[in-house]
């Protein structure tokens, strides 16, 4: 520091004579020191800098006013640099506030094959990683429940074949008697009417009706010889009388036959169509138990003995892969045994994943405007690369724990390079697009607290100029002043332009 003179003692009397109230009072003597303590140190200050040429730096300046405005490179500079430039232009920004996720799966494309029943694994023919089609066997397994509930198919489905038979027959039947009745009305001879009956299934009543049909027959025609021989005197009255009654007793007869085997073969014929029915239902159940057993990914039910001879025993079940995808996990091994709800594999198909983000309290305005608009999805597992995601769905309910709600959003995987559980960050619009004007956030440079750019004025010379910046939108920024529409700036290279700066400055 510079040698500077100055009399204490008599600066000390000329502060105590100045602070002398005109009243002639004067203030308590310590007061007066402290005055005079600070008025010779602020002296001293002011005399330092004046000798020195510095001077002190008003409040919000930096250092860097003292540095060039201007840099200038050489042609060799400047071809290494390889600079280029921007417009500074209006464009449409929004606000984003980046949160952080994770890759999930759909929901609706994963799943968890569990093991339907009580069983012993047979066989597992899928491995991690696999791809599988959708019908794919993925693993044999052994249940003696499903053995039992598979031969109880078998038996209904027999018992049904027979009641269609007996069903059929009836039927039959019974359309055969309301015929045979409609031919007797006309009274045909016997011998015609057996002709006629050949190969016609009537069962026993065959029997019934012929036979009541003969007698009446034989008794019109014992009758008819009696009317005739009693009216030229050969048989007397009483016989032909005892006739008489023969022939009505042999109709009556007749006719209660011919009720009686409508009625019958009717109630016979219902009566099958019942059982019929009835076994229809009892096979229907039995299959539905079996249904149950299996679960809906296992192979075809057995319906027959030959499925069931096929399947080489009841008790065997093939698990199939209910869609196409690929094995993300396997949890059974040969010959082990299972319970009822016992997981075996993870499915899912990966082409199309989630993104699961929380929107917490502070951002939940942006709900309104990221469910109408695709989100940036930044990986940093891929080396930052990004990708779009399209918004799903918004959860309706909020976290207890971290007060957020859900925000799901579903991304392209065709490659398969996204895995379920990979951290993300997620871009999410929390304000409309407004027109601001804007620069390319790779021109902005920053040193001791100030923002700055380089506007060409040449191709050789550029010139620093400081902005203040506003909002920043994903690879731009708002210019809040310093530039206009239509000027240029170094967006490319600006940092080595920072950097002869400096140079400059220290030289």
């Amino acid at each position: 520091m510079p040698n500077t003179t100055i009399d204490i003692r008599s600066l000390r009397g000329s502060i105590l004579r100045w602070i002398r109230l005109d009243s002639g009072i004067r203030i308590t003597s310590w007061l007066g020191i402290a005055i005079a303590a600070a008025f010779v140190l602020w002296t001293v200050w002011h005399s330092w800098f004046a000798s020195t040429g510095h001077r002190p730096v008003p409040t919000g300046e930096s250092a860097t006013d003292s540095a060039p405005a201007v840099c200038e490179l050489t042609a060799e500079k400047l071809a290494r640099a390889n600079l280029h430039f921007a417009s500074v232009d209006l464009r449409s920004l929004r606000e984003y506030r980046t949160v952080p996720g994770k890759i999930t799966y759909d929901s609706a494309r994963r799943l968890d094959v569990t093991a339907p029943v009580a069983s012993i694994v047979g066989q597992v023919l899928v491995e991690p990683g696999q791809a599988v089609e959708a019908g794919q066997p993925l693993v044999m397994l052994s249940s003696t429940a499903v053995g039992l509930a598979r031969d109880e198919v078998l038996k209904r489905t027999a018992e049904l074949a027979v009641a269609r038979k007996r069903d059929e027959l009836a039927q039959e039947i019974r359309a055969n008697v309301q015929q045979l009745g409609k031919q007797l009305e006309s009274r045909p001879l016997l011998a015609e009417l057996e002709r006629n009956l050949a190969g016609v299934r009537l069962a026993d009543y065959r029997e019934k009706l012929l036979g009541a049909y003969s007698r009446l027959l034989l008794a019109e025609s014992a009758l008819s010889g009696a009317d005739s021989g009693g009216s030229q005197g050969l048989l007397s009255k009483r016989l032909v009388e005892e006739r008489r009654s023969v022939r009505e007793v042999a109709a009556a007869q007749f006719a209660s036959a011919c009720e009686s085997a409508l009625f019958e073969s009717e109630l016979e014929a219902d009566q099958q169509r019942a059982q019929r029915e009835q076994t229809e239902r009892l096979l229907r159940v039995s299959r539905e138990s079996l249904a149950s057993l299996l679960g809906p990914l296992a192979a075809e039910q057995v319906g027959n003995k030959q499925a069931a001879s096929e399947l080489g025993t009841l008790s065997e079940i093939t698990i199939l892969a209910p869609m196409a995808g690929t094995i993300q996990e396997r949890a059974v091994v040969q010959s082990a045994r299972l319970d009822a709800g016992d997981p075996m594999f993870v499915l899912a198909d990966t082409s199309n994943v989630w993104v699961s983000a929380e929107i917490h309290e502070r951002d939940w305005r942006a709900l309104d405007f990221a469910i109408q608009a695709r989100l940036t999805i930044t990986i940093p597992a891929l080396g930052d690369q990004t990708a779009e995601a399209r918004v799903r769905f918004i959860g309706a309910r909020v976290s207890e724990e971290t007060h957020s709600v859900p925000l799901i959003a579903e991304l392209d995987n065709a490659d398969g390079r996204l895995r379920p559980g990979m951290f993300v960050w997620v871009e999410v619009p929390i304000a409309e697009e407004r027109q601001l004007l804007a620069i390319p956030t790779s021109a902005l440079m920053r040193h001791e607290n100030r923002s700055f750019v380089f506007v060409p004025e040449s191709e050789e010379r550029f010139r620093r100029v400081d902005v203040v910046t506003g909002l920043t939108a994903r690879d731009y920024l708002e210019v809040v002043s310093g530039l206009q529409v239509g000027q240029r700036v170094v967006d490319q290279g600006a940092a080595l332009l920072k950097s002869e700066l400096l140079l400059e400055r220290e030289e």
